[in-house]
């Protein structure tokens, strides 16, 4: 339903990182000058011309407002006119490609020419905002058109006007795996396993008696775990292990909140410039919060197999989809997405490196095993030729899906590590 001025309606929504190729210009608004008839409104027709010279579109076309830091309100600032891309190669002359990273928007859907598009910003500032429970974020803010738009002119024509937003108060986790946790019993065999499989060296330096082991991957760290250090805690007990590591911005905070959303088991536990606690999900998945001074830089790993070393997503096995989905989205501060919850995989929204994959198909199926995470490849064939040449123990035969193939070896632990090729 349109009300009366012209909002259809208005919703939070993430939206991941997205690329564009376009025709950029400097524009000064001007109260005197319709939006049907300033420089914005005669970009369009140009750069419509020309945008079949654009290749790899995906998606609709972006009316992007690209404010930079001194900019004031009502002041001059950049615009482009661009569409999607799934990549940015040949970049057509005079146009340029943009990139923009994952975050919270909120989108107000309007229908009406355009030259009452100042509706749907007052509607924003001035009625959603202050009663949100959300604040304006730096970030793009963009305009996107498809099919629904008629034109200017047209009374009929829909479009979404997309308004990057965060908390008001700011959740103290962010949403993006730090670290996947892979337990195993002995450290040195396991590091060795997953050196060998993706063709590194074994780093001796962390191999000197501490319980863990890591990898520090672009995106998202591996740890493994012996967990010889939780033992010595009375405390302690197995079934505290946890899968995935959510960076926290300070670890009192984060032990306070979680208090209020899910199941501590310990106190904060510190060492020196790091500090950590586990919590415990309403279907029992142990997950972990941690703090860091300073992040350890990313491992410059040579390319000695075909498997890449990097983590594409980490899985958490739920039976509930709709409940997992919504309370892992509130704890993120996120809003949930009740049509996705539909199906047995969920991706909870990250800000960037491996997917946080809530994951239905082991209880949909009767399976007892588990999937912990997977690594990316760029050719299937070759890594799974490598795996069997190097004597790694398969899982079963490879899958096929619309979206990836895959297949998954057994760790000396019998944890089961997935290989996927993404068809992107």
């Amino acid at each position: 339903m349109v009300n009366a001025t012209g909002i259809i309606q208005t919703r939070v929504v993430w939206k991941n990182d997205f690329q564009v190729v376009g025709e950029r210009i400097h524009f000064d608004p001007s109260a005197d000058v319709p939006p049907s008839q300033n420089e914005i409104a005669r970009l369009w027709p140009r750069f419509s011309d020309r945008a079949g010279e654009i290749e790899h579109v995906a998606g609709g076309a972006y009316g992007l407002c690209l404010f930079g830091p001194d900019c004031e309100p009502g002041g001059p600032f950049d615009y482009m006119a661009a569409v999607g891309v799934s990549r940015a190669e040949r970049v057509p002359e005079g146009m340029t490609a943009a990139k923009f990273p994952g975050g919270l928007y909120c989108v107000v859907t309007r229908q009406g020419v355009i030259d009452e598009i100042g509706q749907a910003f007052r509607h924003f500032r001035e009625e959603w905002l202050p009663q949100s429970g959300y604040k304006s974020r730096s970030g793009v803010e963009f305009e996107y058109y498809d099919e629904r738009y008629k034109g200017n002119h047209d009374p009929e024509s829909v479009m979404d006007i997309w308004f990057p937003i965060e908390p008001a108060k700011p959740v103290p986790l962010e949403n993006r795996v730090g670290s996947v946790f892979v337990h195993v019993s002995d450290l040195r065999k396991s590091a060795e396993w997953y050196s060998r499989l993706l063709g590194v060296p074994v780093r001796e330096d962390r191999l000197n008696g501490s319980p863990v082991y890591w990898f520090a991957f672009p995106g998202a760290h591996l740890i493994l775990d012996d967990n010889s250090g939780n033992r010595q805690n009375p405390a302690w007990r197995e079934d505290m292990k946890p899968r995935v590591m959510f960076p926290a911005r300070d670890i009192d905070e984060a032990y306070r909140y979680l208090r209020e959303k899910a199941e501590p088991l310990l106190e904060p536990e510190r060492y020196g410039d790091m500090a950590f606690c586990e919590f415990r999900d309403p279907e029992g998945n142990v997950q972990m919060a941690c703090w860091v001074a300073a992040p350890d830089p990313d491992d410059d790993l040579p390319a000695g197999s075909p498997i890449l070393p990097r983590i594409g997503g980490a899985f958490v096995d739920v039976k509930d989809m709709r409940a997992a989905a919504r309370w892992y989205t509130d704890l993120l501060g996120l809003p949930a997405d009740e049509e996705n919850a539909a199906h047995p995989i969920y991706s909870v929204p990250v800000t960037r490196g491996a997917a946080l994959l809530l994951d239905q198909n082991r209880h949909l199926n009767g399976k007892a095993f588990s999937k912990v995470f997977y690594f990316e490849t760029e050719d299937l064939a070759a890594a799974l030729d490598y795996v069997k040449r190097h004597g790694f123990e398969l899982a079963g035969e490879p899958d096929g899906f619309p979206d990836l193939s895959e297949f998954a070896l057994l760790d000396p632990d019998g944890n089961r590590i997935v290989i996927a090729h993404m068809k992107r």
